[in-house]
């Protein structure tokens, strides 16, 4: 009878450990969309210059021998 109990009470815990890994792949592949989505919108951001308020002759020339 305690044998019985015993794999049972193993299995149990084995299911549930299985679902707890279920569950923390979900919310860390949640975590990386949310994180991968930010990372788009910051690169987005940034790609596009604003230049606007700057006068026309800033920006054209890089100064190489610094």
């Amino acid at each position: 009878m305690e044998i019985s109990s015993s794999v049972s009470s193993q299995t149990a815990s084995l299911a549930q450990q299985k679902v707890g890994d279920a569950v923390g792949i979900k919310v860390l592949e949640k975590a990386m969309d949310i994180q991968g989505s930010s990372a788009l919108e910051l690169v987005e951001s940034t790609s596009q210059p604003s230049s606007e308020n700057l006068p026309s002759h800033l920006g054209k020339n890089v100064n190489v021998t610094a």
